[in-house]
């Protein structure tokens, strides 16, 4: 595993069995085409709600993708994006239908981020650094189906390709978890928390396949870096 992991870092495309990444960031160099991470998970039954959670640290300000799911027949099965609305910051995509949210966000700003959906309400919310926005509803009754492509860094117009070069991005990215239920409130805090005992059960971030493409580094989390500096005690990765 050791050298698996070494091999990660110099070679383009290189392949590794199920990874813990605890304590380690894909650190994606410039902007490109060529550069993102596909995630090896098989996931073989159709999702009727979720969660996803991840950190990102970026001083980009116009949009791009933080993480993008399809399938061979859906452009956008998910899509976690930075929109191009300063207001309206960040949109999800779920099963071909877009929604944005209004949030005040600073930049760089280290965040983390987590988006909640259910097919039978159609609920759908959004945390930044373990505070809720404003819940809205989309695709009541859908069915995301399989098979699932998930691509960290680029957004993918065909399945597994046909990105955008102003779509792509360009910093850190850690901490991806999903889960195929909507995980509850006090959850969510904690893995904002980085609770080690809360892992996804479809990705987890503590046992990750994956493949990187282009010039993605892994690099360690910078030590002392606080996840929300408004917090009255603040948790820190050391």
């Amino acid at each position: 595993m050791a050298l698996c992991f070494l091999l990660l870092t110099s070679i383009l495309g290189a392949v590794c069995q199920a990874t813990n990444m605890d304590g380690q960031v894909f650190l994606f160099t410039n902007v490109s085409i060529d550069n993102y991470v596909t995630l090896k998970q098989e996931l073989s039954v159709p999702l009727k709600s979720f969660t996803i959670c991840l950190r990102a640290f970026t001083e980009l300000t116009r949009e791009y993708s933080f993480l993008s799911v399809r399938n061979p027949t859906k452009a956008n099965a998910f899509l976690l994006f930075h929109s191009k609305y300063p207001e309206r910051p960040i949109a999800i995509d779920v099963d071909g239908k877009e929604m944005v949210f209004t949030a005040t966000l600073n930049t760089p700003e280290r965040r983390h981020i987590c988006s909640t959906w259910d097919s039978s309400s159609g609920v759908t919310q959004l945390w930044i650094n373990g505070k809720p926005l404003v819940r809205k509803v989309m695709k009541r009754g859908a069915t995301i189906q399989t098979p699932l492509n998930v691509i960290i860094g680029q957004e993918h117009d065909s399945f597994g390709g046909s990105f955008d070069k102003n779509q792509s991005f360009e910093g850190e990215i850690s901490d991806v978890h999903m889960w195929d239920h909507v995980l509850l409130p006090a959850d969510i805090q904690q893995v904002f928390l980085n609770n080690k005992h809360l892992n996804g059960n479809v990705i987890s971030w503590r046992d990750l396949p994956f493949e990187i493409n282009g010039d993605v580094l892994i690099v360690p989390v910078q030590k002392g870096v606080c996840e929300d500096q408004a917090l009255t005690v603040c948790q820190c990765k050391i």
